[in-house]
């Protein structure tokens, strides 16, 4: 029982998968000295093995900067594990059963309360909060999930919630429905806003040493990514377009290929696919006409 037991730590000592055609392996010394933000040197052994194992089962990459981290800031507070927003999103965007979102900003203009689009806050308004809903599929049929949150609750007075409050409370709204729509999928990992604006790890940090992750941190894609790219955008607007819209995408960020191409490029590629991707489906979609969550009637 001693030597299964001792064999079994070992194993969870050490974390080896593949996600999105980049393999990954972590150990406890490597998390901890590039991986925790806040005061690495508090963390306990338990705290960091979740981490690489949640970010296993999760298919998370923390090689890549500002996708998921772990935090820590006092010996008596837990370490808290925080995905970026645009990996948060992303994992939405690429669900097979995704459709598309609306999301804005709730307002009080005069005496009435209005949830708009977008997050521009007009001259005379008062901001009251964000809202979100996720289309997406479940058992064949079209569902529907909603949030809305009260910028009082999730206001901080801090940082961004001080200059861009508007955009801040509508990123809380969209995180949390996009947890409601793929519960599955967000157990266990929260959005950075969404821990910021819940208070659990505080608005601004100082990290630890002054030493930076080596450069595998940004290697080249794979070939199986380049490929991904491709299909991707071929699968929303054709063979011809989607080629020329994933070559126009590189000439944005100054490549003229995807040979070569580090994961830091990728990821900014990939995100403004998955914008337009959006956009595209969001044109193809007919009016709502069923009530919330109802499969429409025809």
């Amino acid at each position: 029982m001693t030597t299964a037991m001792s064999k079994a730590e070992s194993n969870a000592l050490v974390v080896s998968y593949d996600v999105l055609g980049t393999h990954v392996e972590l150990d406890l010394p490597f998390v901890k000295k590039y991986l925790v933000r806040g005061r690495a040197e508090l963390t306990s052994d338990q705290e960091l093995v979740f981490f690489m194992n949640t970010c296993k089962m999760q298919g998370l990459n923390p090689l890549v900067n500002g996708e998921v981290y772990l935090i820590k800031y006092s010996k008596d507070d837990p370490a808290q594990m925080v995905v970026g927003k645009d990996a948060y999103l992303r994992r939405a965007f690429e669900h097979p059963d995704y459709l598309y979102k609306q999301d804005g900003i709730v307002v009080l203009r005069g005496n009435e309360v209005i949830q708009k689009e977008g997050c521009c806050l007009y001259p005379g308004e008062q901001l009251l909060g964000g809202w979100c809903r996720v289309f997406f599929v479940r058992n064949g049929k079209e569902r529907t999930a909603f949030k809305e949150v009260a910028f009082s609750e999730y206001n901080k007075g801090q940082a961004n919630w001080k200059s861009k409050p508007a955009t801040m409370i509508n990123k809380v709204a969209i995180s949390q429905c996009v947890r409601d729509a793929f519960p599955k999928d967000y157990e266990g990992v929260y959005s950075e806003d969404e821990m910021i604006a819940s208070g659990a790890i505080p608005v601004e940090y100082t990290e630890v040493g002054d030493e930076q992750p080596p450069e595998e941190e940004d290697p080249v894609i794979t070939q199986e990514q380049r490929q991904m790219l491709f299909r991707t955008a071929q699968k929303a607007f054709g063979t011809e377009e989607g080629n020329a819209i994933v070559k126009s995408l590189i000439a944005e960020i100054g490549l003229t290929s995807t040979t070569g191409m580090k994961q830091s490029a990728y990821k900014k590629v990939v995100e403004k696919l998955m914008d337009a991707c959006e956009a595209q489906r969001e044109s193809q979609q007919p009016p709502e006409n069923g009530p919330e969550g109802e499969e429409p009637e025809g």
